[in-house]
């Protein structure tokens, strides 16, 4: 809403202001004011000032908030530090408080109005999804579903196995057992770094889900819409584990046996296509010759 854009972004509006400011008696788009007005001639001219022409802005699904801040510090040339600075302003979250998607800003701009409208509009979904599946929104709360989102969103790119994967994390959880997943350990600065063997036994932080049981401290990231719903509506399975296959799918196990039987699986698959590729290579060298 107009009115819930103008007061994030701190104007002193009274709730007797919604009237004035009913979408359907104002012109949508961004505003730039050059010089102090009263709020008085700010209502009586707003449909008068011109519209900012706007760029097309990306949250990518699985990105950190440090990714996203040097994304867009590129794309519009504000200082990171002050992007920073002022999502914290605005956001409730040290990361995933901006909703993986696209949004329109102006060219023109300061890093305070774009905060506010990223986070607000993210927000905005929060809260809707909160009410939908928990009948509340609390921010404090909700961080719990939010971090479980964001493994979601690191370990599938796919939205028809999100509520799957989120099952296996709430029965892991309710049995008091490690998560033990890789994609926790992308988190900031990590976010997109390949998790090895050594890094695993070396991170000491809460993010390592093979050291410490229960959730990471805070979001990995950004999230989709998809996650999210996963996260607050899971589908309701007994399975404990699951392992990627080779067309980028998971297959689940209720026990530890299921599961090696399925590793070993995809481990002969993997072999077979290496010599499949092998060969492939060889005759196209006996080509050329």
């Amino acid at each position: 809403m107009i009115f819930d854009s103008l007061r994030r972004q701190g104007l002193p509006l009274w709730i007797s202001d919604r009237f004035i400011l009913l979408p359907s008696r104002i012109t949508p788009g961004w505003i730039r004011i050059e010089k102090p007005i009263s709020l008085r001639e700010f209502f009586a001219k707003i449909n008068d000032f011109p519209r900012e022409k706007t760029r097309r802005v990306v949250m990518y699904s699985a990105d950190s908030l440090d990714d996203f801040a040097c994304q867009f510090s590129r794309q519009t040339r504000l200082p990171v530090a002050s992007i920073f600075e002022e999502y914290f302003h605005f956001s409730p979250y040290v990361d995933g408080g901006i909703l993986a998607g696209y949004y329109r800003l102006p060219y023109r701009l300061t890093p305070g109005p774009a905060m506010a409208y990223l986070t607000g509009e993210s927000e905005k979904v929060f809260a809707q999804l909160a009410r939908k599946y928990l009948g509340e929104y609390d921010p404090a709360a909700f961080k719990r579903y939010l971090i479980v989102a964001s493994i979601i969103q690191k370990e599938t790119w796919h939205p028809e196995e999100m509520a799957h994967i989120a099952s296996v994390i709430y029965n892991r959880l309710k049995r008091e057992m490690k998560l033990q997943m890789d994609a926790t350990l992308n988190y900031g600065p990590y976010s997109h770094v390949r998790v090895t063997p050594q890094r695993i036994r070396s991170d000491s932080s809460r993010f390592n889900t093979y050291r410490y049981r229960g959730l990471p401290p805070e979001p990995l990231g950004s999230v989709t819409r998809d996650a999210l719903e996963a996260a607050l509506h899971p589908e309701r399975t007994e399975d404990l584990y699951f392992v990627r296959n080779l067309q980028g799918y998971h297959i689940f196990a209720r026990t530890y046996a299921e599961h090696l039987a399925n590793i070993n699986r995809v481990k002969v698959q993997r072999a077979r296509l290496e010599r499949y590729r092998k060969l492939w290579k060889q005759m196209k060298k006996r080509k050329r010759k």
